[in-house]
């Protein structure tokens, strides 16, 4: 009998701090949440002693702690797949293909179609080297003995451009039409 008044006070006391609660919300937008809270809380406490009769409070705090345990664990399982997936290179693998691609549209902004690209990186993630193939987009007159002259100049100010934007060397860029 104890048991049922203590359980009648502990309850009358949370009804009474959770109405407190609800009648101080700040905006009448809010009530509705703050309500949805309170109703939870109410039935939360008002099923504690079936609970209890059930199996004891702590067995249940018990299996969500295992629960929570459980999740924590395939958390850190996904942490280590992304640490694995930084480990192997894939990253680096990543990065080069969305530079590639960065190359691409920088060459095909400068007039040339670019066939085949490949980019290396080093274990700093900067450019080691740079390999482009491009053709021209465009179809020019041609003039006997100056249209050699005249793609060498072009293919070098594309091989500048590239240079310049990634800040590497221009030996470390080859380029073939």
């Amino acid at each position: 009998m104890s048991e049922i008044v203590e359980w009648a006070k502990n309850y009358s006391m949370v009804f009474f701090l959770m109405t407190i609660l609800t009648t101080a919300a700040a905006k009448k937008e809010y009530r509705k949440y703050i309500q949805l809270f309170v109703e939870i809380i109410l039935v939360i406490t008002l099923l504690n002693p079936l609970l209890g009769l059930m199996g004891k409070s702590e067995d249940l705090f018990e299996k969500i702690s295992y629960d929570s345990f459980w999740q924590g664990l395939e958390g850190m399982k996904m942490d280590q797949d992304k640490i694995d997936f930084l480990d192997e290179g894939q990253y680096i693998a990543y990065y080069e293909g969305a530079i590639e691609t960065d190359v691409k549209l920088l060459a095909e902004n400068s007039g040339y179609a670019v066939t085949d690209v490949a980019v290396i990186l080093n274990e700093k993630y900067e450019v080691d080297y740079m390999e482009l193939e491009v053709a021209k987009q465009e179809l020019e007159p041609v003039i006997i003995g100056t249209l050699e002259k005249k793609e060498n100049s072009e293919i070098t100010a594309l091989k500048e451009k590239v240079a310049k934007y990634y800040q590497i060397d221009t030996s470390q860029i080859s380029i073939r039409n």
